[in-house]
């Protein structure tokens, strides 16, 4: 039978963005990709591409090109574990499968740990909804009000609910137009508010 590939990209959260001040691993990550029809991949290693590139540090975007031999369709989660000595902060992920696109977002501190005195060595991230969100942030004319790097926290509540992503911005300078497009979240409805909470990075 021949091998499918699926893209996985993934996010290490930024140092102390969830109280943690050393979010990134050395560990090996697997990722097993979830369909909605119950079928999964088996564990695919997600292996840097060269010898002198190390993945998973604080605040860095990671992309694997990896290979199974299950298409598993409409992708509803995706789960990622860690084997060896130490923990992980994962912020988000995006996962290219041969029939669906999946995009998840860390909701609260997800820590994967190799300690499971610490937290489990596994983590499931599904799907929230299929709605897509614009989001433009206007930082202030103030003097002082720009910052070198800055990772937020937003959560958008309406009349369906609330939910929840985050956003890195580098070199936010003043009167700064920051534009991001989310999908794969959950419907709320009409916009009640949105909460940004901001931490150095």
């Amino acid at each position: 039978r021949p091998k499918v590939q699926y893209v996985v990209t993934t996010k290490t959260a930024p140092k102390y963005a969830y109280g943690h001040s050393a979010p990134g691993t050395n560990d090996k990550v697997h990722a097993t990709v979830i369909g909605k029809n119950g079928v999964s991949t088996n564990r695919m290693r997600l292996e840097p591409s060269s010898i002198f590139y190390d993945p998973f540090t604080a605040g860095a975007t990671d992309t694997f090109t990896v290979e199974d031999y299950f298409d598993v369709g409409a992708i509803a989660c995706v789960q990622f574990d860690i084997n060896g000595k130490d923990s992980w902060v994962i912020d988000r992920a995006e996962v290219q499968g041969p029939s669906d696109k999946l995009n998840v977002y860390s909701t609260e501190r997800v820590l994967l740990s190799a300690d499971s005195s610490e937290a489990p060595s596994f983590a499931k991230l599904c799907r929230a909804g299929a709605a897509g969100f614009d989001v433009r942030v206007k930082t202030s004319d103030d003097k002082y009000s720009g910052t070198d790097r800055i990772f937020v926290r937003m959560e958008i509540e309406g009349g369906g609910g609330t939910t929840t992503t985050s956003l890195l911005e580098n070199n936010v300078n003043k009167g700064h137009l920051s534009e991001y497009h989310y999908e794969d979240l959950a419907n709320v409805g009409k916009v009640k508010c949105e909460t940004l909470t901001a931490y150095p990075n």
